[in-house]
C-alpha cells in the first residue's frame, strides 16, 4: 500500500469539487518500496501530500447571500456597514463573537461587591470567603448602593403612601396662641367724693350696672354742700334786679358757683338751684363717665369723706387681649400688626384687632413675653376674663417654595423628604429648611423644586429602607472591612485594688493551661486535653479561698470559680470534639466572669481579651472565650470559622500587688 493510500484511510474524506484556479498538482514520484511493498514514512517527501480540495460553487453562493443579508441587516438596524460586518462575523463564528462581546461588557461594567450573611459589615469588591467566618460571600444588589427606594406599587398602596405637590406662594408666618380679655386700662375711671356727708339714697346699687354719663349715682347730704348752696343763693339775691346791688355781688355769685362745681355739681344742677331759689337738703351726684360699674363701695346711710372711692367705672367699647409668646417668636411680631381672635364657644365668628404694645421684659423662668392687643367691643360680646384663640400673621416673602410639614422627616442632624419618581420609586432628598408657617407648611430653601411630588404619609417606612441602602453606599465609598484593624474595647474596672500573691500565681497558671486548651480546640483536635485541664483545675484549687484583704465575703459572691474548676475537670478524658467544645464553653463563661472581677494578674506575659461568637450556641445568644491579644482563633469551629466573632473586649489588669507579696513570675 502506498503512503498516500495509508494517509487517506486515517483522514476524513474531503468533498469532491473543482480545484481552485492556479493550483498545480505535482505527481508523486516513485520511490523504492520497503518491506512487504510498503513505503517507509520517512522516505515520503512533503510534496507527496494531497492539496485541499476546492470549495463547491453552491457553498460560495450561500456565503455571498449570507454576506449580503448581514450587510442589509447591519445597515437597517446595526449601525451601517460596521454593524453588518459584525452580523456576518456573528453568523460565521458565534462563539468568538460572544466571547469578545462578553469581555467588553465585563470590562465596562460596574464593580460588583460581595458581603457575608453573618457579618453584613464585611463588604469586599471580589467574591470569595468571609475573612471572619470563612463563609461564602454573596453578591450585593447594585441598586442598594444608593438611597433610592424601589417598592412594588401594590405594596405602596397597601402601606398607605400618599403624595402631595411642592407649591410656590407667599410665605405667611402664623403664630397661634391663647389670650385673655382684659379691661382697657386707659378707659377705667374712679368716682371719688370731694366732700364729707352721708349717702341718703343710692341709684346704682350693684356691680356690673351699666351707666351713662349724667346718670344719677347717689344722693348725698353734706353740710358743706348745703352751705355752698345757701352762699350761692345769697349772692344771687344781692344782684337781683329792682334792688340796689351790693358791691362785688357779681364776683360773689361767680365764686359761689365755682365752689359748687368743685363739689361735682353740674352746671344744669346749679341753674336748677338758682331757678328754685331754695337750697336742697340733699344733692344728687351724677356719673361723669359711661361704662360698667366694676367696683362699688357705697351703701345707703354710709358716711363718706373726701377722697373716698365710691364707684369704679370701665368703658368696654374697646378691650385689651393679653397674649404670651416665646422669645423665639418675637421676630415675627411688631406693633400695628393685625390679629384675628376667635372664641371657642362662639364658632364661626372672628374679631379683627391689632398689636398695640410689646412688653419690654422677658420672664426669666418661662422665657416668655407678654404682648397686648386691642379689639373693638361695641356689641359687648367680649368680656374681661374670657379666653380667646389668637392668630398673628405676618407676610415674610411673596415667593417661597412650600411643602407640608408632615413630608419632612427630621433626624436631628438633617431633614429628609422623599420625592416620588413614579412606578414605586422614591428618591430621598436632604433639605435645608426655612421658616415654618404655622399652617402646616414649611419653607424649603434647598432640595426641592415646585411641582415635584413628595410623600406625606408612610415616609417613615421608606426612611428605614433608605437608611439601610445609604449605609451600604457609605460603606462602599469608605474603607472596606478587609482594610480595617481590630480594636478591642475595655471590659471595665475590676473589684480588687490589689491581688494577693497566691491568687496572682494561681490565676497566671490557670490562664496558661486555659490557653493550651483553646489552641488545641481551635486546631480541631480533642487530643492532649487531659494535662492542661488537670493543671487548670489544680491552679483554681490554689486560688479558691485565698484571703482577700478588706473583703472577707469575696468568695461568697464569686462561686463561678468552682464552676470553672468543674468545667476543667469535665474535659479530662473527653475525646469527642463537639462535647469538649461544649465543656470548654461552660468553662470559658465562668472564667470570664471571674477575671472581670479580679482582673488579669499583674505582670502577666500578654494582654487577655474576651471574645464573643454569635454562631456557637446561637439559640442561647452565642458563647464567649478568652485568648491572648493577637489574631482571632475561634475554638468552637476551628479552621472552618477561625476568625468568627462579633464582640471583643480587653480585660483590665488587677491593681498592683502589695510590696510584701511579690508578683508571680511571667509566663513564658
Amino acid at each position: 500500500m502506498s503512503a498516500g493510500a495509508h494517509r487517506a484511510e486515517n483522514e476524513p474524506a474531503e468533498p469532491k469539487g473543482t480545484e481552485p484556479k492556479g493550483t498545480e498538482t505535482k505527481p508523486t514520484e516513485a520511490k523504492p518500496t520497503g518491506t512487504k511493498g510498503t513505503a517507509s514514512p520517512a522516505a515520503t517527501p512533503t510534496s507527496s501530500r494531497r492539496p485541499p480540495r476546492s470549495i463547491s460553487w453552491w457553498t460560495l453562493v450561500l456565503l455571498a447571500l449570507v454576506a449580503i443579508g448581514g450587510l442589509w441587516i447591519g445597515t437597517r438596524w446595526g449601525g451601517g456597514i460596521e454593524g453588518g460586518l459584525h452580523a456576518i462575523a456573528a453568523k460565521l463564528n458565534p462563539a468568538a463573537t460572544h466571547s469578545a462581546t462578553g469581555a467588553s461588557d465585563e470590562a465596562a461594567g460596574p464593580i460588583r461587591y460581595y458581603t457575608c450573611g453573618m457579618h453584613p459589615w464585611v463588604i469586599l469588591p471580589h467574591s470569595g470567603d468571609c475573612p471572619i467566618c470563612h463563609m461564602k460571600l454573596t453578591p450585593l444588589d447594585p441598586a442598594k448602593f444608593s438611597g433610592e427606594v424601589s417598592i412594588d406599587p401594590v405594596v405602596v398602596q397597601n402601606i398607605g403612601v400618599r403624595i402631595e405637590p411642592v407649591t410656590e406662594g407667599p410665605l405667611v408666618r402664623t403664630i397661634r396662641t391663647v389670650g385673655s380679655v382684659d379691661y382697657d386700662e386707659t378707659r377705667v375711671r374712679d368716682v371719688n367724693t370731694k366732700l364729707s356727708g352721708w349717702i341718703e339714697k343710692l341709684h346704682v346699687d350693684y356691680v356690673g350696672a351699666p351707666v351713662s354719663e349724667g346718670d344719677p349715682l347717689f344722693e348725698v347730704y353734706s353740710p358743706a354742700l348745703l352751705a355752698a348752696e345757701e352762699e350761692y343763693l345769697l349772692a344771687l339775691r344781692a344782684q337781683a334786679p329792682g334792688g340796689t346791688p351790693l358791691p362785688g355781688a357779681l364776683d360773689l355769685a361767680e365764686s359761689a358757683r365755682t365752689k359748687l362745681s368743685l363739689f361735682d355739681i353740674t352746671p344744669d344742677q346749679i341753674d336748677a338751684l338758682a331757678a328754685s331759689g331754695k337750697a336742697s337738703r340733699t344733692m344728687t351726684l351724677l356719673s361723669p363717665h359711661t361704662g360698667v360699674v366694676i367696683a362699688k363701695h357705697a351703701n345707703e346711710g354710709m358716711k363718706i369723706d373726701p377722697g373716698m372711692q365710691v364707684f369704679q367705672i370701665a368703658d368696654l367699647s374697646k378691650v385689651w387681649v393679653l397674649v404670651t409668646l416665646y422669645e423665639s417668636q418675637l421676630p415675627f411680631v411688631s406693633p400695628g400688626q393685625s390679629a384675628t381672635m376667635s372664641l371657642p364657644y362662639i364658632p364661626g365668628q372672628t374679631s379683627e384687632g391689632r398689636v398695640v404694645y410689646i412688653y419690654p421684659y422677658v420672664n426669666t423662668k418661662t422665657r416668655e413675653v407678654q404682648v397686648r392687643l386691642e379689639f373693638d367691643n361695641a356689641d359687648g360680646l367680649l368680656k374681661p376674663g374670657m379666653f380667646a384663640t389668637i392668630e398673628l400673621r405676618s407676610t415674610l416673602r411673596q415667593h417661597a417654595v412650600l411643602v407640608p410639614r408632615e413630608a419632612v422627616v427630621s433626624t436631628g442632624k438633617r431633614d429628609i423628604a422623599f420625592v416620588s419618581l413614579g412606578e414605586g420609586r422614591f428618591d430621598p432628598r436632604e433639605l435645608r429648611l426655612g421658616v415654618e408657617t404655622g399652617d402646616g407648611q414649611v419653607e424649603i430653601l434647598d432640595g426641592l423644586a415646585p411641582g415635584e411630588l413628595v410623600v406625606t404619609s408612610g415616609q417613615f417606612l421608606l426612611d428605614s429602607e433608605s437608611r439601610v441602602r445609604e449605609a451600604l453606599a457609605k460603606m462602599i465609598r469608605g474603607g472596606l472591612a478587609s482594610d480595617q484593624t481590630t480594636q478591642a474595647a475595655s471590659a471595665g474596672s475590676t473589684e480588687l485594688q490589689g491581688m494577693p500573691r497566691a491568687m496572682a500565681t494561681g490565676l497566671a497558671a490557670a490562664l496558661d493551661a486555659y490557653f493550651l486548651l483553646g489552641d488545641q480546640l481551635a486546631s480541631d483536635s480533642a487530643e492532649g486535653l487531659d494535662e492542661p485541664a488537670r493543671a487548670l483545675a489544680a491552679a483554681l484549687d490554689g486560688v479558691i479561698g485565698v484571703e482577700m484583704p478588706g473583703d472577707e465575703h469575696f468568695w461568697h459572691r464569686h462561686t463561678e470559680v468552682a464552676a470553672a474548676r468543674g468545667g476543667a475537670l469535665e474535659l479530662v478524658g473527653e475525646t469527642d470534639l463537639d462535647a469538649a467544645r461544649e465543656h470548654f464553653a461552660d468553662l470559658s463563661v465562668a472564667l470570664d466572669t471571674l477575671l472581670r472581677s479580679t482582673g488579669i494578674p499583674p505582670g502577666y506575659a500578654s494582654a487577655v481579651e474576651s471574645l464573643h461568637c454569635p454562631m456557637f450556641r446561637d439559640g442561647q445568644g452565642g458563647s464567649t472565650w478568652l485568648q491572648r491579644e493577637g489574631p482571632v482563633r475561634n475554638p468552637f469551629f476551628g479552621p472552618t470559622m477561625l476568625r468568627c466573632f462579633d464582640r471583643r473586649e480587653a480585660i483590665p489588669a488587677a491593681g498592683r500587688v502589695p510590696v510584701d507579696q511579690p508578683a508571680p513570675e511571667p509566663s513564658p
